[in-house]
């Protein structure tokens, strides 16, 4: 009998553990249901509200940000757009049609986006780590040290050259995806981007609003954070100028 109680206690512990975690996933399912009934009827401002609503509940769904950025789109609010398809991007780095999505927000923002002239290796090393997220690194990672484990304890025990030539390589290999697993998660999980979001925003020289030399940013733009100062950030541009903007004017990503 006292066994039947404990069953039954547990069972009811459990349910009530979980019935929040249902019932949350339950609305969230619901909310984006109806946003993309408004969406796919062509009804954006309603569409942007429920997606809206539903990040608010949800901040880690992907597909709510790419849907409200394709969203802002429809609504020619680029800089929005652009914004939530980076949050996707953020939390789907392995994502093309983020990726597609972000360079036809672009082509609309902006006529030319002038690069810094970054060292090709470097460059090239940046694009590779950002194709896959941290998961997927790991896991690669994973695989290439155990096989390299595996592989050099055969040289070991049974004197294979082919097989210690090939486990040193995969070994070689592990470190190379611990560097880029730590460079994606990184990127993944600090706010080391934002968006300008206010149209004449300007950037300037030092973290003083009475600065008169200032450089005119376009919104919509994709910035790095360096350092903050109260009620200003220290930015980067693609082009590698640097100086200091209000934080009213940008949009963490």
């Amino acid at each position: 009998m006292k066994i039947k109680l404990y069953i039954l206690f547990f069972m009811l512990l459990g349910s009530w553990l979980l019935a929040p975690d249902s019932t949350k996933a339950q609305d969230s399912k619901s909310l984006f249901e109806t946003a993309n009934t408004y969406y796919k009827n062509k009804q954006y401002d309603e569409a942007e509200k429920m997606y809206s609503l539903l990040i608010k509940k949800d901040k880690k769904n992907a597909n709510a940000y790419y849907n409200l950025g394709n969203t802002y789109y429809h609504l020619k609010q680029f800089s929005n757009a652009v914004l939530n398809y980076e949050k996707a991007k953020k939390l789907e780095p392995d994502n093309k049609h983020i990726d597609h999505n972000i360079q036809l927000t672009n082509n609309k923002l902006f006529s030319k986006i002038e690069f810094s002239k970054e060292f090709f290796v470097t460059k090239q090393l940046k694009n590779v780590v950002h194709t896959k997220s941290s998961e997927s690194w790991s896991i690669f990672m994973l695989i290439t040290f155990w096989s390299g484990v595996i592989l050099l304890c055969i040289h070991f025990f049974f004197t294979n050259k082919m097989a210690f030539r090939v486990g040193f390589l995969a070994c070689l290999a592990s470190m190379v995806f611990a560097y880029f697993t730590y460079s994606s998660y990184k990127t993944e999980h600090q706010h080391n981007f934002a968006i300008v979001m206010q149209n004449n925003a300007f950037m300037k020289s030092a973290p003083v609003e009475s600065m008169n030399a200032a450089t005119a940013v376009q919104a919509g733009l994709k910035v790095e954070i360096l350092d903050s100062d109260k009620n200003w950030l220290k930015i980067k541009l693609p082009n590698d100028k640097t100086g200091w903007i209000e934080t009213s004017q940008v949009e963490l990503i």
